[in-house]
Parts: structure tokens; C-alpha cells; sequence
């Protein structure tokens, strides 16, 4: 799809995030309740929450570990920080803090941690091994790394679908598959290498699958068009395709999308690495 920059989430990338926050975190919210379950975060320990956009993941885990355990969730985007403070302030959680900062190069507040965790939030550093590898010293010795990535857009057919039915009217900048973007982590093989040069170990990576609500739970087939064409910022591509080519990708999309609907949402299969690694100290 468009081709995103690290450095855009402090700026438009953030902007549209933002403005799409709610569809975004519907559409992941049962992966992220599955992160959960297999992290299984105890009263007590210390966690930092990497990539963690407005937070709500952060709460939960902040929930979880109890007033004797504290958890730091970390984003480049200030834009999303700001609304992390109001819903951490809001629920009243005094053992959750958020940090704007850069995980590449950043010292997390509140290290050294027992775990670090991430809900799609790690794909998007310039240098994967350098980020895992300054992210590995906030952790204890023993410490464990537990986060969520995609796994590659032939097994999401959210993302697969979409981007071939677009690709017919429009020409969309190719991303690099070994550049930051939400899919740079779909060789379970080349992560696990990556991880062992940053100095993890015991890395494993368990696939999950299951269906997820294109543009949030209960979004009709218009609104998701609508998510694919603005929250994934496809509507200036089509738009700049020449005449008429918005129309028809969104006669497209709709069409094609209608076979997914069940229980009053657009249900589409996807994928994710469930990935676990320690810091050996």
C-alpha cells in the first residue's frame, strides 16, 4: 500500500492514525487480547509497552501487573502519546507512564524491565538490529521480549485482497520488503536471525490466525471502503490515477469486500507472529 517512513509517524502517518484511531484499534483488538493471553503478565513485574499508539494495550497490562508493578508505554508519535496521557489519567492508573521517544536509540524510562511487549509496533524502525539490540538493554538479565507482527500479506488477505483490487487502477509506490512497514517481519526465519544478531535468544514465533473486522467491528461494507480509501490513504492515490479510477476501485473494493460480511462486520482472514525471545543477561 502507500509507502510509510519512519519518520512520518510524528507527523501525517500519526495525523491519519489518529483520525482512524478507533477503526485501527477495533480492527486489532482481538489480536491484541490473544497477545495478552500468551504474554500472561503477572502482578508485579515491570513491562514496557513498545509502539504503543493510544495506549490501550498499556492500560490492560497496567491492569494486569497491579499497583506493585509499573509498565512504560513508548511511541515516536506525540500526537498519540497526548491521547495515551488522557485515557491513562482518565482510568486513574498510576503505575503506567508514557514516553515519547524512538526505541532505535532511546532509554526507556523505568529499565531495566522484566518484559517487553508489542501490538504491531516494532515493524517500523529503520534498523530493525539496532532497535532490538538498544530495546534488549532495557530489559533484566532473563528478561523476555513477547510482541505481536504480521506475518507476510500472502496469509492476510485483508491487506492482499485490497492491495491487488487498488493495484488495478492506480500504480502504488512498491515498499521495500527488508525496509520498515507493517510486514518486515514475515519470514519467521529472517526475524529469528535478526533477533540472534541483536543478541536474543530462545526466540520462538507461533502463527496465529483469525478473522478481523476490516475498518472495525461493525463497519458496513461502505465504511470499509471508506477505511481502505482514507485511513490507508488510498483516495489521493486513485484520485491522481486519472478520471473516473476512484469509482471504480471503490465499485471494486465493495464488491469484492461484500463476501466477507458476517455478524454485521466485514470479517476478513489475517495473520500474525506471536514472537517470544529472551535477553540471556
Amino acid at each position: 500500500m502507500s509507502d510509510i517512513v519512519t519518520e512520518d509517524w510524528t507527523g501525517e502517518v500519526g495525523d491519519r492514525w489518529l483520525a482512524h484511531i478507533d477503526q485501527f484499534e477495533s480492527m486489532i483488538g482481538a489480536i491484541g487480547d490473544a497477545l495478552l493471553a500468551e504474554a500472561q503478565f503477572q502482578p508485579g513485574e515491570q513491562v514496557v509497552d513498545v509502539g504503543c499508539g493510544g495506549g490501550l494495550t498499556t492500560l490492560r497490562i497496567a491492569r494486569a501487573v497491579g499497583p506493585q508493578g509499573r509498565v512504560t508505554g513508548l511511541d515516536i508519535a506525540p500526537q498519540l502519546i497526548a491521547v495515551a496521557n488522557q485515557r491513562r489519567d482518565a482510568a486513574g492508573l498510576a503505575n503506567c507512564t508514557f514516553q515519547c521517544a524512538d526505541g532505535q536509540v532511546a532509554q526507556a524510562d523505568g529499565a531495566p524491565f522484566d518484559r517487553l511487549t508489542s501490538r504491531f509496533g516494532v515493524m517500523f524502525f529503520a534498523d530493525s538490529t539496532a532497535a532490538f539490540r538498544n530495546m534488549r538493554g532495557w530489559l533484566k538479565p532473563g528478561g523476555e521480549a513477547v510482541f505481536a507482527c504480521w506475518a507476510s500479506p500472502m496469509a492476510n488477505p485483508w491487506i492482499g485482497i485490497v492491495g491487488a483490487i487498488i493495484n488495478r487502477f492506480a500504480e502504488v509506490p512498491q515498499r521495500d520488503p527488508d525496509g520498515p512497514g507493517p510486514f518486515r517481519f514475515g519470514d519467521p526465519d529472517q526475524t529469528t536471525a535478526m533477533l540472534q544478531a541483536a543478541g536474543f535468544t530462545d526466540v520462538t514465533m507461533s502463527l496465529h490466525q483469525a478473522d478481523q473486522p476490516l475498518g472495525g467491528s461493525g463497519a458496513s461494507v461502505a465504511d470499509a471502503v471508506a477505511f481502505v480509501l482514507d485511513a490507508m490513504a488510498m483516495r489521493e492515490v486513485l484520485s491522481a490515477a486519472g478520471p473516473g479510477k476512484l469509482a471504480e476501485a471503490e465499485a471494486a473494493l465493495a464488491e469484492a469486500l461484500s463476501g466477507y460480511v458476517r455478524d454485521g462486520s466485514v470479517m476478513m482472514p489475517g495473520a500474525s507472529w506471536f514472537v517470544r525471545a529472551r535477553n540471556p543477561g
